[in-house]
Order: structure tokens, then sequence, then C-alpha cells
């Protein structure tokens, strides 16, 4: 639920912060009062997208925060806990800065987020449903998608989106696998030479065999630079190790009369002792070499080959062996590819499998469609529409898609005896926006978010019908908490709390908003059904209006 917003230099307002209450709350005020404020600064924290427009005139910056409430075991509760957002408080805190260079920035319980993470969790928390809504009735998917909404087929829905995904892979992978069918075996053939002709020179490493024969060529200069080597660290008359041992004992006597000396003599006995095992090893070294001309002629063959292969494939010696390796697995490849006709019975399968699952979601539809239409017809009827009748209608499609196996249309008459005809073909526009309210609610009915906002969706309708308006949204807030920005008395005359913007008129211009009690909340009735004079019969109808709140319906 929501529960606080706090607007700072946020277009026209300049510090506002306001309790939302649960229930049925509406949003009032005279044209360019700014009566959009709130559904703007909540919008920003819930995403969508922004322009220097919100900040207001001087500010270098606008700030806005929503915070909501939340029960454990959410849908919001989850999504937090997934993104170890969740804290004590039990509270959601969603803020959104936004500069007047055009750019924004965003935080999810002090965290910084990022617009996505916004929209993923604004999505759980609020649904939002515009005055132009009436317009997405003309659009041709519209129908499908209210009825899948509304009678929860999302899961055997996407499951056909699937399956015909899987169909068209498979019919692209049977095309691709005719098309390869005449250049296959050409490919094999290529690549058994190839694999053939580098199988026995592959067996070598060529970076062992490239330095072993280096250290033949340098055989003479290796054996005098490590005789060298070794007469000067132990064959000398004077050679190192016994000038290190001297030096040794020199120092052993004094270690201990000074800590630093102490540590050179350590380095020095541990340099000794790396000495002993390198002249050591030197000598190992110099009795186990020997020149071997054959073995040297061997290997210049072998390098040999390795480089005629590396110019005849392009590529270095030292990766043969990969290019080896690659030629294999695309060979396995080729091997392992389906012929054409086996792939065109998997084409098969899965064109069974979706137009199974297509005729199940068809059947569901239809049986669905029938009650729906009856529901529907029943609550506009009640809008001053009493001789409303609507049907949906199923044509089956040339070629099946992924949306299903017909096209569904809905239709509808407001008079007796008239057969029914598409909505866009003969609803007028105040049909078409009180149809759109009556579907909404609907809609809203079923959705799983804690708070729906209605931006001005009665527009188009008065009197009676918008006081029956009124009571279908206060029904609804028994469930969820509903934000509504509205012109009509009728609807406000419902709410369970009443806001007003009022413009004030402070340099800059600025608009606040006030929580009216119960007798400014018959002043501001009264000035939406009388205009600016207000009488005692304006007074007294507003009255009226209060009361039928409190009325059974």
């Amino acid at each position: 639920m929501l529960t606080h917003l706090t607007l700072i230099n946020f277009a026209l307002a300049e510090h506002l912060a306001i309790d939302i209450e649960e229930g049925f709350n509406v949003l009032t005020g005279e044209t360019g009062a700014g009566k959009s404020l709130l559904l703007d600064a909540l919008s920003a924290c819930l995403g969508e997208r922004t322009d220097t427009n919100y900040v207001r005139y001087g500010a270098e910056k606008a700030d806005v925060t929503a915070t909501f409430s939340y029960k454990d075991g959410s849908a919001e509760a989850l999504w937090l806990k997934e993104q170890e957002l969740d804290d004590e408080s039990g509270e959601i805190h969603l803020r959104r800065v936004i500069f007047a260079t055009g750019r924004s920035k965003a935080w999810i319980n002090g965290r910084p987020s990022s617009l996505s993470e916004l929209k993923e969790i604004g999505r759980l928390l609020v649904q939002l449903y515009s005055q132009h809504s009436q317009q997405q009735l003309l659009e041709p998917p519209y129908p499908k998608h209210w009825l899948d909404r509304y009678s929860n087929f999302h899961a055997p829905a996407q499951a056909v989106r699937d399956a015909y995904s899987k169909w068209q892979k498979d019919i692209r992978q049977h095309q691709a696998a005719l098309d390869a069918q005449a250049t296959r075996k050409q490919r094999i053939d290529t690549l058994n030479l190839q694999i053939e002709e580098l199988e026995e020179v592959v067996q070598v490493d060529y970076s062992e065999i490239e330095q072993e024969f280096d250290r033949l060529s340098h055989h003479e200069h290796i054996m005098q630079d490590c005789g060298y080597g070794l007469t000067a660290l132990d064959d000398a008359e004077q050679n190192i190790n016994q000038e290190v041992a001297s030096i040794l004992r020199r120092l052993e006597s004094h270690s201990g009369r000074s800590e630093k000396l102490s540590e050179i003599y350590t380095s020095l006995v541990n340099a000794q002792s790396e000495l002993d095992d390198a002249t050591s090893n030197l000598r190992h070294f110099i009795d186990k070499q020997s020149f071997d001309p054959e073995r040297m002629e061997e290997l210049n063959s072998k390098l040999e080959v390795f480089h005629r292969l590396a110019r005849k494939y392009r590529t270095q010696p030292e990766t043969l062996k990969e290019e080896y390796e690659a030629w294999q697995t695309e060979l396995e490849q080729l091997h392992q590819l389906e012929d054409p006709e086996t792939l065109a019975e998997q084409v098969e399968a899965s064109h069974q499998d979706f137009l199974g699952k297509a005729q199940h979601l068809d059947d569901i539809r239809r049986e669905a469609s029938l009650p729906l239409a009856k529901h529907l017809t029943e609550q506009v009827k009640q809008l001053a529409l009493p001789e409303a009748h609507f049907e949906f209608k199923f044509e089956p499609l040339e070629q099946a898609s992924s949306e299903g196996l017909s096209f569904i249309q809905l239709l509808f008459t407001a008079n007796k005896g008239i057969p029914p005809q598409p909505l866009a073909r003969v609803a007028s526009g105040g049909e078409l926006s009180r149809i759109a309210l009556v579907m909404q609610v609907m809609n809203a009915e079923k959705t799983e978010s804690e708070v729906l906002v209605f931006d001005e969706i009665d527009v188009g309708i008065s009197g009676g019908t918008a006081e029956i308006v009124g009571r279908l949204l206060a029904g609804l807030a028994q469930h969820v908490q509903i934000l509504c920005i509205t012109h009509q008395a009728q609807v406000a005359a419902q709410s369970d709390q009443h806001l007003l913007v009022k413009k004030r008129q402070t340099d800059p211009a600025s608009s606040t908003i006030l929580d009216l009690e119960e007798d400014d909340r018959v002043l501001e009735l009264a000035r939406m059904t009388g205009g600016i004079e207000i009488n005692e019969t304006t007074l007294q109808h507003a009255k009226q209006l209060r009361q039928l709140k409190f009325q059974p319906a």
C-alpha cells in the first residue's frame, strides 16, 4: 500500500509531504491547479520516463520519494529479498532525483538502483489506468489480451507461444539441413584429408622439439659457459663457495651482537645453501650433456614439416594442433547432423504439439468468453446503457500464429433488436469511455497489485452514471488501495480520503495539496457541481452526495 509521497521542487510543488490512506482516495482541483502532480511524481518513482519539465523553475533538481508498506510473502517482499533490499522496517522507499541537466538517479531502500529495477518493483506495486485507455479497445489484439488476463490464461497462452517458437525453429533447422546436404559430403572429404595429413605431426609437441633443436644448435657455447660457471663456483683455487664460507665464519661470532647483523648472517647461510644446490645441479647438467648430430638432423626434419604445413594452412606452426582439433570437432558435428528426413519428422511432431496446445487454448477461451461477455454486459448496463449487449466472436485464422488459432473480436450493440457489431465500428466516444472504465475495473479485480491508480477514467460520464462509477470504485477499494483523479463530484463523494490540489500565486507559481476534512469536502463537492458560486442549493446537493457514501448500494 502507498503510505506517503514527498515532493521537493517537483514541477509546481516546492515542498509537499502527503500521507495516503488505505481505501478509496480521490484527487480533485480546478483545471490547471496541478492535479497530475501526485501521479507524475509516483510514475517517476516507478521508473517511468522523466524530463526537465519536472524540475521546478529555478531549481537544480527535483526530488521525489514514494513509501509503500507490504506484506510478508507478497510478490514485492520476495523481490526485495532476492535483491537483498529488504529491511526490518517493512517498508519500501522508492526515490528519484531528476536534474535540470536531464540526468536522473534512483534509489530503492537507500541503495542506488537502475530504472529497470524501479520498473520491476513498480509493476508489482502499482497498476495505472489512464483516460486514454479507451483507445486500447480499438486495437485488434485488445479483446484477446483482456480475455486472457481476466480469465488468468497467461500460462496456456505462453505455452502456445513457446510451442509455436519450437515449431518455427524446427522448420528452420530442416531447411538448413536441406541446403547443407549438397555441400556436406564435400566438406567431410576435405576434413578427412586435412586430419589425415596432420594426424602424425600433431602427436609431437612443437615447442618441445623447437627447444631441443635450439639447445643442440648451441651445444658448444652452452658447454663453454657452463664450464666457466662451474669453475668459478667450485673448481677454481679461489672459488665463490669458499669465499662465502669464509665470510660466514667471520660473521658467525658477531651475529649475536646485532639484530641486523643476525639477519644478514641468516641470509648468507640461505645463499650458501642455494649456491651448493646450484653447483650440484650444474655439475649434473654438464655430465648429462652430449652432442648427437643424428638427433639434430631428425629434429630439423620435423620442424621443416611443421613449417611446411603451417604455410599450407596459413597458420603458425605452434597452432597446427588447435587447427587439427577444430577440424575433428567440425567433422564430428557433420557426422552427427540428422538427415533431412529425421528433421522433417521433428517438424511434424512440433507442429502437432503446437496445434494441440493452441486448440486447448482456443477451447478454454471460447468457454470463458460466454460468461465474461455476460458479466461485462451486466456491468455496462448500469452506466446508462440499459440495452447494452456484448459478444465475443472467434474467426479462424488463415494461418495459425503464436497467439493461437482464432482472431477474437468484441462485438457490441447499445440498441435492442440491433445485432452486435465490432466495437470500433459502432460505439460512440461516450460509450467507449464507459466500456473502457468497466473493463478496467474488472481487470483491476484480478490484479495482484495492492495500489490501483485511475487517471481521469471517468471522462465523458456524469450524473447517475458517475455515481455508479463511484460505487464501483468504492467497492473495489474494499480489497485494494485506489488513487483516482476525477472531475466528477459523484465519484469523489464515494471516497475515503479527499485530496484537493490548489494553485498558489507565489513567484514562481506553486501548488499545494490539502487533505480535506468533512466540511471542506462538502465545499469542494459543491464547487465541483455548482461552479465558482456556491449557494445553499449546491451545498445541500453536496451533502446528499456524501450521505450516499454511507447508504447501502
